[in-house]
């Protein structure tokens, strides 16, 4: 196995929520019994597909991969193995894996939600400006582009929606999106993927490159 040989590289694997369920460690099975049932399937499903996918790229047997993962935190792997993302909407997992870190995030493109409020509750100035000749499904539409961005960068950053969403500025013009109070300056790409809006945060600007979607 030559890990130094993914250096450059970004997987993204789509896997639909109805897809059948894969393996998860005996540890992460008690995790899981601890659970709704609701959040004890999405618990197991993405365990299940994560573990698919990193045996897949590192040559590992799923099971023997050394993920950390309850639930509630962000999934771990030895920094050797490089690092891993999840995000979920209501129909569709991602997961995003490379060799340095990472953040994910996925949203259905026809979700709609209150623009305005979380536009003005939570974007810059800057942003707002921005945003101000939209309307209606336009302004619905780039409000979560901007959310989906955000968002993968607060997983990146291993952080909360509620105290770090507000603290997030998209550089306009730019693919890059800062974090003045902690000094993150981030790379951000963007996929208008069939129903999904996908983004990717990454630290590795200069070595950033179109990441690779498999579809399950």
């Amino acid at each position: 196995m030559n890990l130094y040989s993914y250096k450059k590289i970004i997987a993204l694997w789509f896997v639909p929520i109805n897809s059948c369920l894969k393996p998860i460690s005996s540890q992460e099975v008690e995790w899981q019994k601890k659970l709704s049932s609701s959040r004890a399937f999405q618990y197991e499903h993405s365990r299940g597909y994560v573990r698919e996918a990193l045996s897949n790229i590192l040559e590992i047997p799923a099971l023997e991969i050394p993920l950390i993962s309850p639930p509630g935190s962000p999934p771990q792997l030895p920094k050797e193995m490089g690092y891993v993302s999840l995000s979920h909407c209501k129909d569709v997992l991602l997961i995003g894996w490379s060799r340095r870190n990472i953040g994910v995030d996925i949203e259905r493109s026809d979700r709609f939600f209150e623009a305005k409020k979380i536009l003005n509750g939570f974007f810059s100035n800057n942003e707002k400006q921005s945003f101000k000749d939209l309307k209606d499904k336009e302004l619905n539409s780039e409000v979560l582009k901007l959310w989906v961005r955000k968002e993968a960068a607060i997983k990146w950053q291993k952080g909360s929606i509620f105290n770090d969403l507000s603290k997030w500025n998209f550089k306009l013009g730019t693919n890059k999106l800062e974090n003045q109070n902690k000094g993150y300056d981030v790379k951000s790409f963007f996929i208008d993927f069939e129903d999904w809006y996908i983004s990717v945060a990454c630290n590795n600007i200069s070595e950033m490159e179109i990441p690779i979607i498999c579809k399950y």
